[in-house]
């Protein structure tokens, strides 16, 4: 039997939710003139999605996140078939692997569904049916991710106030929240301010405790309750349930008393708990004295693998209910702690945020510098070190913006970092990198890795960047000359290596090479 509604009277969180929970195999359409989505269920998971909007369309989205050319994909719609769709044909033509395309619809899915997150008007229609898709290409993704996400990413406001139905509802853990907890992709942030709720919490209450912002914390509210993390209590529901769900360290705790230890470990614990204490009350320090990189005790230049790997260890070891079973009664040092951690890493992951705040110790460093300057020659040197930070400071914000795969903001960050120290061989590695990216780029970019292999000669990247050039614009000899000389620099360089071999296994022609790097270029 098949489903109908309006989504001004059913939100759309709670639409998926009802489909994945009832394992439900069929089609749902949604539609807002003219816009029409649909999404294949099977058994409860998403399997795909397709819309009629341009940006809908596959190979729409893989030449806008650059893995295909317009010829390419305008050469492959010429066999695709009702037989063979596109990802297949492109996988037989040998332009991707199986298992690459099957990523890539994951995330074709995905942005499909998302912005339906944020409709609070249109229609919804749910048919009842067994799949038919291609189950080589087939996808399976969990329903109930895909809402936790969907909701992180809603900018409708009104829906989430909606969802909460009031600041003054009363929410608990639901009594199996933990066997769903175990399925969902949570983050820290949102796992912290799952810990703040007890048995039974008004949303009010639970808004005034965290740290981390109304927006978010509604936000992970909205998704908890969606994907039955934690429920509303109702007369019904609380009258069904003699004895509510505990909380982690509710349960941790009578655990722990239900053995008294000995007296051995009782002061192995007390030792270790004095040692807890010191250390946590030394990090809070840290808090109020250090900027975000020392907090995190990463380098300022570190990429955002490094800063977020860092976070993470840092957040678990901190995390208050690591401590919540123990006898250490700092919960307002270590919601701090948690805090500002969360704050450091929001503001450091992201490469505009990160620049604003490194501009902002530079300035500061800046001032300290002309402060206590005595002299034309200190002031000189300060002159030239200012320079060398925001030199810094530019590749820093580039490297985060390559990382996101913005390479037109990376490449113009990366160009002041050159302007301001030319002779970096680093800073041109990475501006020649990102220019490589764009076809109309490599003409610049072959003379920024030329430079940077003047500056320095026996640096095996900068041969293996412009080997890579080379091989990407079908010139074979030259790509392995570059390959061979940084194996020579560095004769276990594994890149090095397996680009060679791609080559040797390639079946590229040096003449068209020759004319295809002519081409792009402008070689007479």
């Amino acid at each position: 039997m098949g489903m109908t509604g309006n989504l001004s009277e059913r939100l759309f969180p709670e639409i998926l939710m009802h489909f994945s929970l009832n394992s439900k195999s069929g089609t749902l359409v949604v539609r807002r003139n003219p816009t029409e989505k649909k999404i294949y269920f099977d058994k409860g998971s998403v399997v795909f999605a397709e819309g009629n909007v341009p940006q809908d369309h596959f190979g729409e989205l893989l030449i806008n996140i650059g893995k295909l050319s317009p010829s390419q994909l305008e050469g492959a719609s010429e066999k695709v078939s009702a037989e063979k769709p596109l990802g297949k044909v492109l996988v037989e033509m040998g332009l991707f692997a199986a298992t690459e395309i099957r990523e890539l619809l994951e995330l074709q899915v995905q942005e499909i569904i998302y912005p339906l997150f944020d409709w609070n008007n249109g229609e919804f229609e749910f048919k009842n049916s067994s799949t038919s898709l291609d189950k080589d290409l087939g996808l399976s993704i969990s329903t109930h991710n895909l809402v936790l996400e969907g909701i992180r990413r809603i900018k409708n406001s009104e829906i989430i106030h909606k969802g909460l139905k009031g600041t003054e509802s009363l929410v608990r853990l639901a009594p199996d929240y933990e066997s769903k907890v175990a399925d969902l992709l949570i983050k820290p942030d949102e796992a912290f301010i799952l810990s703040r709720i007890e048995p039974t919490s008004r949303i009010s209450e639970i808004l005034q405790v965290s740290p981390l912002g109304l927006e978010m914390t509604q936000k992970a509210l909205y998704g908890f309750i969606s994907t039955g993390i934690i429920e509303f209590v109702t007369d019904s529901n609380e009258s069904a349930s003699t004895s509510p769900p505990r909380s982690y360290r509710a349960q941790r705790s009578q655990e722990l008393s239900a053995t008294p230890p000995s007296s051995e470990t009782s002061e192995k614990e007390e030792e270790d708990i004095k040692e807890a204490r010191a250390d946590i009350l030394l990090m809070l320090e840290d808090t109020k004295k250090s900027n975000y990189y020392d907090l995190l005790k990463v380098p300022s230049n570190a990429c955002f693998d490094e800063i977020k790997k860092a976070y993470y260890g840092l957040a678990k070891k901190y995390h208050p209910d690591h401590y919540q079973a123990s006898a250490i009664d700092l919960k307002n040092s270590l919601d701090t702690i948690f805090s500002t951690l969360s704050q450091a890493y929001d503001t450091l992951k992201v490469p505009a945020t990160r620049a604003s705040y490194d501009a902002k110790i530079f300035k500061l460093e800046e001032n300290q510098a002309h402060s206590t300057e005595k002299s034309v020659t200190s002031q000189t040197s300060a002159t030239g070190g200012a320079q060398q930070k925001l030199a810094e400071l530019n590749y820093r914000q580039g490297r985060g913006y390559f990382d996101q795969k913005d390479y037109w903001s990376a490449s113009q960050a990366f160009r002041q970092s050159v302007r301001l120290e030319p002779e970096n061989a680093r800073y041109r590695h990475w501006l020649a990198t990102c220019l490589t990216k764009n076809p109309k780029w490599r003409r610049e970019a072959e003379e920024h890795f030329l430079k940077a292999i003047e500056l320095e000669q026996f640096n095996p990247s900068h041969y293996l960047g412009l080997g890579l050039l080379y091989q990407e614009v079908g010139m074979p000899k030259r790509a392995e000359a570059q390959f061979r000389q940084a194996l020579q620099l560095s004769p276990g360089d594994r890149a090095a290596k397996e680009a060679l071999e791609t080559l040797a296994s390639s079946k590229g022609s040096e003449k068209k090479g020759f004319k295809t790097l002519k081409t792009l270029f402008g070689k007479k």
